[in-house]
């Protein structure tokens, strides 16, 4: 029996030339070195990306040399972002053009790609939404570490900002994590200056021109407190009387201090108008209370200890 007529038949000869290498090997050779120079075009333009996002780090780091650790982290943050996007986008660009040099379609890949995009972007929307407002609020510096903030029912210290969350610490230690999303609104006590406000009560029929003298005074001492002196923007002024109350009046004093410092300040305005208060012989109002009984009303109470 013969084992060679049970075999296929081979391919003639000028089928097989294809597979030869003489055939396919300058087709692969050429692509290959245009691939090499598209990578090797996304990596020097990568690279370029990158001087470029330092040296505009640099020239802000010139141009605002107060803004000190702060703006250096946040334009750190800026950088690392636009750099991370900068090469994601110039190494998938350069991968579609090799795929379409080979002979691969790649209008449908591109398809495909977007659909997955939306589905993974769909199922991540809230991941997604708080990286955006992270970077929104890095790049327009709402709020930097160590500031003083109020976010919703949130209020205390900045720790710690991220693309995707923001720590506050809260006065009585708590840490408080928010996704960015969740940051509608901001309050922020330390940005370029604050205002320390302090509300003094007097009893309604003191004299004015007393307690206003008295406050000036205090206001001064205050400002002349070595532990505090050189967080005065401005002398305290006293602003006037803000508040009739039925315990007596309310006369503010204010002044222009440190940002985030007006905690300290007023504290030291408090002290000194108490110690003036004193030595002027000045009272603070405080509630009293009178009661008074009808002659009847006593009868009534003695006739019932009568019979008893």
């Amino acid at each position: 029996m013969n084992l060679l007529a049970l075999l296929p038949n081979p391919l003639p000869l000028s089928e097989w030339e294809i597979w030869a290498p003489h055939t396919w090997a300058p087709w692969l050779s050429m692509r290959l070195f245009r691939a090499l120079l598209f990578f090797l075009g996304a990596f020097l333009l990568d690279r370029a990306w990158g001087s470029l996002l330092r040296r505009i780090k640099t020239a802000a780091l010139k141009r605002d040399p107060v803004g000190g650790k702060d703006l250096e982290q946040r334009l750190n943050t800026l950088g690392t972002v636009g750099r991370y996007i900068g090469s994601i986008s110039l190494y998938v660009a350069a991968s579609l053009v090799v795929l379409a040099d080979f002979g691969v379609q790649v209008g449908p890949l591109v398809a495909g790609l977007g659909i997955v995009g939306v589905a993974v972007g769909f199922g991540a929307q809230y991941m997604v939404r708080d990286l955006i407002n992270g970077f929104f609020l890095v790049a327009e510096d709402q709020f930097r570490v160590g500031d003083t903030v109020k976010v919703g029912d949130f209020s205390g210290t900045v720790e710690g900002i991220s693309l995707r969350t923001t720590k506050i610490r809260a006065l009585g230690g708590e840490l408080h994590t928010l996704p960015n999303s969740e940051i509608r609104a901001v309050t922020n006590y330390s940005r370029h200056w604050s205002r320390a406000v302090v509300d003094a009560g007097v009893p309604r029929d003191a004299d004015l021109d007393k307690v206003f003298a008295a406050l000036r005074e205090a206001g001064t001492r205050a400002r002349a407190d070595q532990a505090v002196s050189t967080l005065f923007l401005e002398d305290p002024e006293v602003v006037g009387v803000t508040e009739l109350s039925d315990s007596g009046l309310r006369i503010r004093v204010w002044a222009k201090v440190a940002p985030g410092r007006q905690w300290e300040v007023e504290r030291a305005i408090r002290r000194a108008i108490v110690e003036v208060f004193a030595q002027r012989g000045l009272e603070v109002p405080m509630p009293r209370y009178e009661v008074r009984f009808d002659d009847s009303a006593l009868e009534a109470i003695a006739g019932k200890g009568d019979r008893v």
